[in-house]
């Protein structure tokens, strides 16, 4: 196989267009067509980069010179779509999350296994050079024992403009069955991976939520504190309420000897016996509705690729992906239940 043909489902939004102008670009893939129910969106996008267009994806999946499958829809068809990707033959790659129910996931994962296939979730932060330089002076021990993160998502979304824009979008956003969660499931789940990759396993974990500020059915604010297997501990706070002007994203490690704490694109370490050190990213837009093309998220499309050519994991597979779900799923059944909730999950 010299190029891996992609076909691209979605592109109501951002990333389903990012990850097709991506696949078009990248010399090791190549773009063979786009699918979406909108039969006017899906012209504009086949006429901008001259590939075949479908109204359905099982047509889709019928083309022979398709090998992969990226998926960019609605939240709760992410796990069909890519079980029924798995089941024709083709290797899957799902926007976050790859699941809003762990039984579908748990699904999804078997039955890529069983057809052989590549199952990529997309978390990008994994790849981003900072997230990067603090997860490996978290594995080098350079802070010591790690006995506290903090993971701090406060950002904004209008009520009326993200939630209700129109029909299709009211259907599914903000609500159980769509995005299996509010804000925790959508917007903090990024930093929920983060805290699960630089901590590993959660062990308990005990939450909060409520609605205050939009009319959805699902939350938008939401607590945790989560006890990690190695016995650092670790807490959450998610809301989609912040004033548009004052939104935060921050992720602080505190160690015996030494703290690293991440503010948007800004990087401060400071470790026991030597000089603070602060370093700043790439300038990025403050809004937190626009993400930059190019970057970790094109490249972990472009990793998914080289996955399939040279036969290995993709940098975050599929069980791994799964993970962040089941923190957002325990957080909310250990605020239904009033207490605690001990990890992994039961699966029935």
């Amino acid at each position: 196989m010299e190029k891996v043909g992609v076909g691209v489902v979605g592109l109501g939004v951002g990333t389903g267009p990012r990850m097709a102008e991506v696949f078009h670009n990248y010399d090791k893939a190549k773009l063979v067509a786009l699918c979406d129910i909108r039969s006017d969106v899906l012209k504009r996008a086949c006429d901008r980069f001259k590939v075949k267009g479908y109204l359905s994806y099982h047509e889709m999946l019928q083309d022979p010179e398709i090998d992969a499958v990226a998926i960019a829809t609605p939240s709760y068809e992410h796990a069909p779509m890519g079980i029924y990707a798995a089941l024709h033959g083709k290797h899957v790659l799902i926007e976050k999350p790859i699941a809003t129910d762990l039984t579908a996931g748990d699904r999804l994962v078997q039955i890529c296994k069983e057809k052989g296939v590549k199952l990529a979730g997309i978390f990008q932060s994994r790849l981003d050079p900072i997230n990067i330089r603090m997860k490996k002076t978290v594995d080098e021990g350079k802070l010591g024992k790690i006995y506290l993160i903090e993971g701090i998502v406060k950002w904004w979304r209008d009520d009326k403009e993200y939630y209700h824009a129109n029909k299709e979008v009211e259907m599914w956003k903000g609500s159980w069955f769509g995005e299996g969660g509010g804000s925790l499931a959508n917007q903090g789940i990024h930093t929920v991976d983060q805290l699960y990759w630089m901590m590993g396993d959660v062990d308990t974990v005990y939450g909060q939520y409520d609605t205050v500020g939009h009319t959805i059915q699902a939350e938008d604010f939401c607590t945790a504190l989560l006890r990690f297997k190695n016995g650092a501990v670790g807490y959450i706070i998610c809301t989609t309420c912040m004033l548009r002007e004052m939104q935060e994203t921050r992720i602080t490690i505190h160690g015996t000897k030494g703290i690293i704490s991440r503010f948007g694109d800004q990087l401060t370490v400071k470790i026991e016996g030597q000089p603070v050190e602060t370093t700043s990213g790439e300038t990025l837009k403050k809004d937190t509705l626009t993400t930059p093309a190019g970057g970790p998220h094109a490249w972990q499309c472009m990793d998914f690729i080289d996955s399939i050519l040279e036969d290995r994991d993709p940098v975050v597979t599929g069980e791994s992906a799964l993970k962040a779900v089941e923190i957002v799923t325990a957080v909310y059944q250990s605020a239904l239940q009033g207490k605690p909730v001990k990890l992994p999950l039961p699966r029935y």
